[in-house]
């Protein structure tokens, strides 16, 4: 995995746990997550959509907001603000759930 200098590391139960490319995001309200992949000059990390649609991916910045880990679908996740970044347009902020693999 890529690690974005942008995504602010946070320790939880004594790991790292950090904003990376490859990590899984499911923005709250989403029927479905998405993977991080490497953003551009604009937003470091874009978050796919998994839509059929023109919009494959949007720009976003995550945060971390939870302070405890929790299991989603057999795997560690923790809680995080999604910012999807605008254009000349404020951001818009959502909550969410970042998978976090441990090696």
């Amino acid at each position: 995995m890529t690690i974005i200098t942008h995504g602010e590391t946070t320790v939880i139960w004594g790991r790292d746990v950090t904003p990376v490319v490859g990590r899984y995001v499911k923005p709250d309200g989403w029927q479905f997550g998405g993977r991080l992949i490497e953003g551009d000059s604009f937003s470091a990390l874009r978050l796919t959509t998994n839509s059929g649609g023109p919009i494959t991916d949007l720009a976003v910045r995550i945060e971390i907001t939870g302070r405890t880990l929790r299991t989603l679908h057999g795997t560690w996740a923790v809680r995080v603000r999604v910012i999807f970044v605008n254009d000349g347009e404020p951001d818009t902020v959502c909550g969410g759930i970042m998978g976090v693999d441990f090696e």
